[in-house]
């Protein structure tokens, strides 16, 4: 009778528990998906061409929703290959995209050569070109859900992840969220691309995840991995060669940097008392989704987004997580596609017609400066540690307009400026 008894209060909890998100997101609800390919950007690559940035959209054929959270998906392959079709993510795609999400999975820029990835400047500059490249896709749903919503988006639950180097791009875009927790020489080769935002499309919006997930992905030190950072959940074979479970150099060895895996991430977290979940297997499959690992990873993969949804009331985040809930676009006000944030007086930039400098001044304490010309092209870009005022030097430009962006905590303002 206590068995029974248990059983049937277990079942209401259930109930009661699945209907705060409409019975979605949990399991399998819809039949049929639909995709569409578009365009959210474009960079130019290792090989010195423009190139388009594009990715297919998951969605479920019925599905009116219009508050799906977005989770957003990367390919593996080392940084030289692959691509956004990989069955795996086809796979997960689908699969979540029938429980009610909006899925991509997306393009990102990768080197030209493996032998580049055997060069530290360039293997850095690869890595986080196409972390910006992430970024560019993030912020592509949040432009979305602020001009009309057409995707019918959360744009406060977007979750990005992927399969090895797909998900080393995803874990790096969550936790290196400063410029300044890099060494002084990878700030450098940062710079020189653009920065940690980068300029592959959507400027102006947020391009913080509000989870994080990899397949056999590792990041750069666990010590970027802060207190009110986001959940994180990984599957990861203990063997793995190409990127290791724990410390160690990826691609057998042959790459200039070490790496942290899956489990110093874990051991990290859990200290920090991060809500996180780790797959761990046997033997050295990279990744490990052979066989029955798959329908695995993607039960405890859905499992562990659903215990981050808003929708759940017994979720797992912390209270002071970090989100772009607090970013604020103020509706209209734009200049060549960039989106203005906070107030006006946040911000000053003087001489205004400038010559041969200017000096930025703001509030709030600001950590990177981008110059933007007409056309959207950035001619200027500096990172540095948190500041109230910064001179920058402006021999170098032409006459005409220009758009001095500033980024302060992970927001940026924009003022025009002259150059006489």
């Amino acid at each position: 009778m206590k068995k029974t008894l248990l059983a049937i209060l277990t079942l209401i909890s259930f109930q009661i528990y699945a209907q705060d998100c409409g019975g979605r997101y949990e399991t399998e609800i819809y039949d049929t998906v639909n995709v569409a390919t578009v365009d959210f950007g474009s960079a130019v690559n290792a090989a010195g061409d423009t190139q388009i940035l594009k990715m297919d959209i998951y969605t479920a054929q019925g599905d009116t929703g219009t508050n799906r959270p977005v989770v957003i998906f990367c390919f593996g392959g080392s940084f030289v290959g692959g691509a956004r079709t990989s069955s795996e993510l086809v796979s997960f795609a689908r699969s979540f995209a029938k429980r009610g999400y909006v899925c991509a999975s997306i393009d990102y820029r990768v080197a030209a050569s493996a032998f580049d990835l055997l060069q530290e400047e360039k293997m850095v500059k690869v890595v986080f070109g196409a972390v910006q490249d992430g970024k560019a896709a993030i912020r592509y749903f949040r432009k979305d859900a602020r001009n009309g919503n057409a995707l019918g988006i959360d744009s406060t639950q977007v979750f990005i992840g992927g399969t090895s180097a797909g998900g080393i791009l995803a874990i790096n875009l969550a936790y290196v969220d400063d410029v300044n927790k890099l060494t002084p020489t990878w700030q450098t080769w940062a710079a020189q691309i653009g920065g940690l935002e980068g300029n592959s499309g959507n400027p102006g919006y947020c391009s913080q995840p509000d989870g994080v997930f990899s397949f056999a992905g590792a990041v750069g030190d666990t010590s970027f991995i802060d207190a009110n950072d986001v959940p994180f959940y990984s599957c990861h074979a203990t063997g793995d060669q190409t990127v290791q479970y724990g410390y160690g150099k990826p691609i057998n060895g042959l790459a200039p940097v070490y790496l942290y895996g899956s489990g110093d991430i874990e051991t990290r977290m859990t200290n920090l008392g991060i809500y996180n979940s780790v797959d761990t297997y046997s033997g050295a499959d990279h990744p490990p989704l052979n066989g029955t690992n798959l329908a695995t990873t993607t039960t405890n993969l859905s499992t562990f987004l659903f215990n981050i949804l808003d929708c759940n009331p017994n979720n797992l985040k912390h209270a002071d997580q970090q989100s772009c809930k607090n970013s604020t676009i103020i509706p209209g006000d734009t200049v060549s596609g960039i989106a203005r944030l906070n107030h006006d007086n946040d911000l000053t930039v003087y001489p205004n017609p400038a010559n041969n400098y200017i000096v930025v001044k703001s509030i709030v304490s600001f950590e990177q400066i981008a110059v933007v010309d007409i056309l959207g092209r950035v001619v200027f870009n500096e990172n540095f540690s948190k500041t109230l005022s910064r001179t920058i030097y402006l021999e170098s430009l032409t006459e005409g307009t220009y758009f001095v962006k500033v980024m302060a905590n992970g927001v940026w303002q924009t003022e025009r400026l002259s150059v006489k």
